[in-house]
Protein backbone atom coordinates (compact mmCIF):
# COMPACT_ATOMS: atom_id res chain seq x y z
CA UNK A 1 0.00 0.00 0.00
CA UNK A 2 1.30 3.44 -0.95
CA UNK A 3 1.23 5.85 1.98
CA UNK A 4 -0.81 9.04 1.68
CA UNK A 5 2.38 11.10 1.88
CA UNK A 6 3.97 9.21 -1.01
CA UNK A 7 0.75 9.40 -3.02
CA UNK A 8 0.63 13.17 -2.57
CA UNK A 9 4.32 13.51 -3.39
CA UNK A 10 3.74 11.57 -6.63
CA UNK A 11 0.78 13.84 -7.42
CA UNK A 12 2.93 16.93 -6.87
CA UNK A 13 5.72 15.49 -9.02
CA UNK A 14 3.32 14.60 -11.85
CA UNK A 15 1.74 18.05 -11.69
CA UNK A 16 5.18 19.61 -11.94
CA UNK A 17 5.47 18.23 -15.47
CA UNK A 18 2.23 19.94 -16.56
CA UNK A 19 3.09 23.03 -18.58
CA UNK A 20 -0.47 24.31 -18.76
CA UNK A 21 -4.08 23.20 -18.64
CA UNK A 22 -7.61 24.41 -19.27
CA UNK A 23 -10.76 23.19 -17.56
CA UNK A 24 -14.33 23.96 -16.60
CA UNK A 25 -14.51 25.16 -13.00
CA UNK A 26 -17.30 25.50 -10.46
CA UNK A 27 -16.76 27.29 -7.15
CA UNK A 28 -19.27 27.01 -4.31
CA UNK A 29 -18.94 29.30 -1.30
CA UNK A 30 -21.87 29.29 1.09
CA UNK A 31 -25.01 29.89 -0.97
CA UNK A 32 -23.07 31.34 -3.92
CA UNK A 33 -22.13 29.20 -6.94
CA UNK A 34 -19.89 30.43 -9.78
CA UNK A 35 -19.05 28.76 -13.08
CA UNK A 36 -16.33 29.52 -15.60
CA UNK A 37 -13.28 28.53 -17.62
CA UNK A 38 -9.98 28.06 -15.82
CA UNK A 39 -6.62 28.54 -17.55
CA UNK A 40 -3.31 27.67 -15.86
CA UNK A 41 0.27 27.98 -17.01
CA UNK A 42 3.40 26.99 -15.09
CA UNK A 43 4.71 28.16 -12.76
CA UNK A 44 1.91 30.28 -11.30
CA UNK A 45 -0.26 31.92 -13.94
CA UNK A 46 -3.96 31.50 -13.36
CA UNK A 47 -7.11 32.94 -14.90
CA UNK A 48 -10.81 32.26 -14.51
CA UNK A 49 -13.33 33.79 -16.92
CA UNK A 50 -16.77 33.37 -15.42
CA UNK A 51 -19.98 32.85 -17.36
CA UNK A 52 -21.88 32.93 -14.07
CA UNK A 53 -21.59 35.69 -12.91
CA UNK A 54 -21.18 36.69 -16.56
CA UNK A 55 -18.14 38.85 -17.26
CA UNK A 56 -16.47 38.32 -13.87
CA UNK A 57 -12.73 37.69 -14.12
CA UNK A 58 -9.98 36.53 -11.75
CA UNK A 59 -6.37 36.72 -12.97
CA UNK A 60 -3.10 35.97 -11.20
CA UNK A 61 0.09 36.73 -13.11
CA UNK A 62 2.54 35.47 -10.51
CA UNK A 63 2.76 38.78 -8.67
CA UNK A 64 -0.65 40.44 -8.76
CA UNK A 65 -4.18 39.15 -8.26
CA UNK A 66 -6.84 41.05 -10.21
CA UNK A 67 -10.57 40.58 -9.62
CA UNK A 68 -13.19 42.33 -11.78
CA UNK A 69 -16.85 42.43 -10.76
CA UNK A 70 -19.10 43.67 -13.58
CA UNK A 71 -22.03 43.86 -11.18
CA UNK A 72 -20.33 46.46 -9.00
CA UNK A 73 -18.07 47.89 -11.74
CA UNK A 74 -15.07 47.51 -9.47
CA UNK A 75 -11.56 46.09 -9.88
CA UNK A 76 -9.72 44.75 -6.84
CA UNK A 77 -5.96 44.45 -7.24
CA UNK A 78 -3.65 42.80 -4.73
CA UNK A 79 0.11 42.38 -5.04
CA UNK A 80 1.32 39.02 -3.75
CA UNK A 81 4.58 37.27 -3.20
CA UNK A 82 4.84 34.56 -0.57
CA UNK A 83 1.07 34.47 -0.03
CA UNK A 84 0.24 33.84 -3.66
CA UNK A 85 -1.12 30.33 -3.03
CA UNK A 86 -3.27 31.27 -0.04
CA UNK A 87 -6.52 31.28 -2.02
CA UNK A 88 -8.14 28.03 -3.05
CA UNK A 89 -7.55 28.78 -6.74
CA UNK A 90 -3.81 28.89 -6.05
CA UNK A 91 -3.88 25.32 -4.75
CA UNK A 92 -4.43 24.11 -8.32
CA UNK A 93 -0.89 25.15 -9.30
CA UNK A 94 2.37 23.22 -8.90
CA UNK A 95 3.67 25.85 -6.46
CA UNK A 96 0.48 25.57 -4.44
CA UNK A 97 0.96 21.81 -4.10
CA UNK A 98 4.55 22.31 -2.95
CA UNK A 99 3.37 24.68 -0.22
CA UNK A 100 0.77 22.17 0.92
CA UNK A 101 3.45 19.53 1.43
CA UNK A 102 5.25 21.89 3.81
CA UNK A 103 2.25 23.23 5.73
CA UNK A 104 -0.15 20.29 6.00
CA UNK A 105 -0.13 16.72 7.25
CA UNK A 106 -1.51 14.30 4.66
CA UNK A 107 -3.70 11.22 5.18
CA UNK A 108 -6.24 9.25 3.19
CA UNK A 109 -9.80 10.29 3.96
CA UNK A 110 -11.04 6.69 4.16
CA UNK A 111 -8.24 4.63 2.62
CA UNK A 112 -6.14 4.28 -0.56
CA UNK A 113 -8.89 2.61 -2.62
CA UNK A 114 -10.81 4.88 -5.04
CA UNK A 115 -14.25 5.97 -3.86
CA UNK A 116 -17.16 7.78 -5.58
CA UNK A 117 -16.64 11.52 -5.98
CA UNK A 118 -19.91 11.96 -4.10
CA UNK A 119 -22.91 9.87 -3.11
CA UNK A 120 -24.46 8.32 -6.21
CA UNK A 121 -21.58 9.27 -8.51
CA UNK A 122 -19.96 6.73 -10.82
CA UNK A 123 -16.81 8.84 -11.01
CA UNK A 124 -14.11 7.27 -8.86
CA UNK A 125 -11.40 9.31 -7.12
CA UNK A 126 -8.78 8.96 -4.41
CA UNK A 127 -9.55 11.30 -1.50
CA UNK A 128 -6.87 12.87 0.68
CA UNK A 129 -7.37 14.75 3.93
CA UNK A 130 -4.90 17.54 4.63
CA UNK A 131 -4.74 19.10 8.10
CA UNK A 132 -2.98 22.44 8.59
CA UNK A 133 -0.04 22.88 10.98
CA UNK A 134 -0.86 26.58 11.36
CA UNK A 135 -3.75 28.85 12.24
CA UNK A 136 -4.23 30.78 8.99
CA UNK A 137 -5.78 29.97 5.63
CA UNK A 138 -7.51 26.60 5.45
CA UNK A 139 -7.60 24.42 8.57
CA UNK A 140 -8.54 21.38 6.48
CA UNK A 141 -8.60 20.37 2.82
CA UNK A 142 -10.20 17.36 1.18
CA UNK A 143 -8.57 16.79 -2.21
CA UNK A 144 -10.09 14.37 -4.72
CA UNK A 145 -7.58 13.03 -7.26
CA UNK A 146 -8.31 11.38 -10.61
CA UNK A 147 -5.68 10.33 -13.16
CA UNK A 148 -2.96 12.25 -11.28
CA UNK A 149 -4.96 15.48 -11.54
CA UNK A 150 -6.99 17.36 -8.94
CA UNK A 151 -10.70 16.85 -9.59
CA UNK A 152 -12.12 18.60 -6.52
CA UNK A 153 -10.90 20.63 -3.54
CA UNK A 154 -13.06 21.12 -0.46
CA UNK A 155 -11.56 23.69 1.89
CA UNK A 156 -12.58 24.57 5.44
CA UNK A 157 -11.31 27.94 6.63
CA UNK A 158 -10.30 28.61 10.22
CA UNK A 159 -13.59 30.46 10.79
CA UNK A 160 -15.56 27.40 9.67
CA UNK A 161 -16.57 28.69 6.24
CA UNK A 162 -16.32 26.14 3.44
CA UNK A 163 -15.34 26.53 -0.21
CA UNK A 164 -15.56 23.81 -2.84
CA UNK A 165 -13.84 23.98 -6.21
CA UNK A 166 -14.71 21.45 -8.91
CA UNK A 167 -12.39 21.07 -11.90
CA UNK A 168 -13.79 19.11 -14.85
CA UNK A 169 -13.02 18.44 -18.52
CA UNK A 170 -9.32 19.02 -17.89
CA UNK A 171 -7.19 19.43 -21.02
CA UNK A 172 -3.44 19.29 -20.33
CA UNK A 173 -0.63 20.98 -22.29
CA UNK A 174 -2.76 22.99 -24.71
CA UNK A 175 -0.08 25.58 -25.46
CA UNK A 176 -1.81 28.34 -23.51
CA UNK A 177 -0.10 31.65 -24.43
CA UNK A 178 1.26 34.13 -21.88
CA UNK A 179 -1.12 36.75 -23.28
CA UNK A 180 -4.03 34.85 -21.73
CA UNK A 181 -2.94 36.16 -18.34
CA UNK A 182 -2.66 39.80 -19.31
CA UNK A 183 -5.87 41.57 -18.35
CA UNK A 184 -6.89 45.18 -18.92
CA UNK A 185 -10.00 45.96 -16.86
CA UNK A 186 -12.69 48.24 -18.30
CA UNK A 187 -11.84 51.93 -18.11
CA UNK A 188 -15.11 52.71 -16.34
CA UNK A 189 -14.37 50.40 -13.39
CA UNK A 190 -13.30 51.79 -10.02
CA UNK A 191 -9.88 50.34 -9.09
CA UNK A 192 -9.05 49.50 -5.47
CA UNK A 193 -5.43 48.46 -4.86
CA UNK A 194 -3.98 46.26 -2.09
CA UNK A 195 -7.37 45.82 -0.46
CA UNK A 196 -6.41 42.72 1.54
CA UNK A 197 -3.07 43.79 3.04
CA UNK A 198 0.02 45.85 2.28
CA UNK A 199 2.12 44.10 -0.38
CA UNK A 200 5.14 42.20 0.91
CA UNK A 201 8.59 43.52 0.22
Amino acid sequence: MVSAEKFFAALSSAFGSVKDYEAAVTIVQGKTTSHGKLSYKSPLYLRIDFDDPKGQVVVFDGEKLTFFSPQYEVVLEQKYKKKSAAQIEGLTTSQGLSLLQKNYSVAYLTGPAPVPLEDGSREMVTKLKLSSHGTTGFSQLIISVKDNLIRRIEGTQVNGDKITMDIANIRVNQGVPDERFKYDPPAYANVISDWLFDPEE
